[in-house]
C-alpha cells in the first residue's frame, strides 16, 4: 500500500518537511552493491530510545512534530552561535516512553484513568470507544485532569475550526480504501492546497515506511525541499492546514492498525540531513513550529522516536556539546546515525526493491 501524503516537519540546520506521492521509479542497478555495504557502517549514539523494525514502504502524510524536538534544538543552538534568532523548541513526550505497547497491556495499565476520563467527559463523547481514550491516557501518564483538558480541546477543534479537515480526510480515506488496496490519489487531492504543494512535496522529499509491527516511519530528505519557493506559493496558515490534514490521515491509519494488530501504533521520524547547507526559510519554519504544536495537542499519544541521519560536518562536531542541553526525555528517544538514506540518489528509490529491503534493514539497525 502507498499511504496518501507524507508530511514530516524537521526544524533542522537547513530545510525540512515532506509530502509523499507514491513513486513508480525503481532503484538503479548500481545502488545495490553500495546498499549491501551500508549496514555495517551504521553508527548510532547512545542517546536513542528503542525503536521498531522496518520492512514495507509506503508514502503517507506523516509525522510533523516527531522530528521537531531534536532538530529544533540543533537549530536553536546553532542559530544562537550564528547570531540568528530561530523558532523555539517544541517539547513533547514520545509514546515510546511505554515499555510495552501491546494494546491489552496498556488498556489494563490505564483502565482506571480511562474509566474516570469517560465519566468526566460523558457530555463530550459520542461513539468513541475506550481505545480512543487510551491515547489521551498514555499521553498524560494517566493524569485524568490533563487528559480531560486535552480531550476538550480536541473535541472542540474537530467540531468547529477543524471540522472540514476531519471530514475531508475521512471521505478521502474511504475512497482510498474502496478498491481493497490503498489508492493515494483521492487523499492527495483532498489535502488543503495540494494543487500548490504537490510539486514541492513528493516522494523525493519524504516517504513513509511501514514497520513490521504496523508502526509508521516518516523518512525525510531535508535538502531536497525548495522551501523558499514553496512559501512563495502558499501562506503559513495554508501550509499549517496541510500538515494537520496529514496528521489526521495518519492518526486514522494508526488507529486502524492498532485495532487490527493489537499494538498501539506510533509515528516514527527519520530525518536525513545530508547535503543541508542553510537555515530554513523563516515562513516555512513558522509553519512547521505552529503546526507541530497543534499536532501535539490534537493527536496525543502518537509520537514515536526520532532518528537524525547524516548530520552535516559542522553540526556533527557540535552534537557532543549540544546534547546535554536537550531535555532528558528528548535524549532518551533520539538517535544519531550515519549511513542510512545517504546512499540513495533519490529518496523515492527506497520505495522499490531491491533497494527497499536494504533500506528498511538499515533503519531497523538504527532504531534497535
Amino acid at each position: 500500500t502507498q499511504f496518501v501524503i507524507g508530511v514530516g516537519v524537521a526544524l533542522c540546520v537547513a530545510k525540512g518537511t515532506g509530502f509523499c506521492a507514491s513513486s513508480q521509479q525503481g532503484p538503479s542497478a548500481p545502488l545495490q552493491p553500495r546498499l549491501q555495504q551500508a549496514a555495517p557502517r551504521l553508527r548510532a549514539s547512545a542517546l536513542g530510545a528503542s525503536g521498531p523494525q522496518a520492512s514495507a514502504a509506503s508514502g503517507s502524510l506523516a509525522s510533523a512534530a516527531a522530528a521537531t524536538g531534536i532538530a529544533g534544538a540543533l537549530v536553536a543552538a546553532v542559530g544562537r552561535r550564528a547570531g540568528r534568532r530561530l523558532a523555539p523548541l517544541v517539547a513533547r513526550r514520545a509514546v515510546t516512553d511505554e515499555a510495552d505497547l501491546t494494546m491489552s497491556v496498556l488498556m489494563s495499565k490505564y483502565a482506571s484513568a480511562i474509566k474516570d476520563l469517560r465519566a468526566k467527559a460523558a457530555d463530550l463523547l459520542g461513539d468513541q470507544d475506550d481505545e480512543y481514550l487510551l491515547r489521551f491516557a498514555v499521553e498524560h501518564k494517566g493524569d485524568v485532569t490533563l487528559a480531560f483538558e486535552n480531550l476538550q480541546k480536541v473535541v472542540q477543534w474537530r467540531k468547529r475550526e477543524g471540522k472540514k479537515i476531519v471530514e475531508d480526510a475521512a471521505a478521502a480515506i474511504k475512497l482510498a480504501l474502496a478498491g481493497g488496496r490503498w489508492d493515494n490519489a483521492p487523499v492527495f487531492a483532498a489535502a488543503p492546497s495540494s494543487d500548490k504543494l504537490g510539486k514541492f512535496l513528493t516522494s523525493s522529499q519524504i516517504i513513509l515506511v511501514t514497520l513490521p509491527s504496523g508502526d509508521l516511519c516518516s523518512c525525510i530528505r531535508a535538502s531536497a525541499i525548495d522551501d523558499k519557493a514553496m512559501m512563495q506559493a502558499v501562506t503559513i496558515p495554508e501550509l499549517c492546514d496541510f500538515f494537520i490534514y496529514a496528521r489526521e490521515v495518519n492518526m486514522t491509519i494508526a488507529n486502524m492498525r492498532s485495532k487490527s494488530s493489537g499494538k498501539l501504533v506510533r509515528l516514527v521520524a527519520a530525518n536525513d540531513l545530508s547535503n543541508v547547507s542553510k537555515f530554513p526559510d523563516d515562513k516555512f519554519q513558522k509553519a512547521l513550529t505552529q503546526s507541530s504544536a497543534s499536532a501535539t495537542l490534537l493527536y496525543p499519544g502518537l509520537a514515536g522516536p526520532t532518528v537524525i541521519l547524516n548530520l552535516p560536518g559542522i553540526v556533527r562536531l557540535l552534537v557532543s556539546f549540544l546534547t546535554p542541553l536537550f531535555p532528558g526525555a528528548v535524549q532518551q528517544r533520539i538517535k544519531f546515525a550515519k549511513g542510512p538514506m545517504s546512499y540513495l540518489t533519490d529518496l523515492s528509490d527506497a520505495l522499490k526493491e531491491p533497494t527497499r529491503s536494504q533500506f528498511v534493514e538499515d533503519l531497523q539497525a538504527v532504531l534497535q
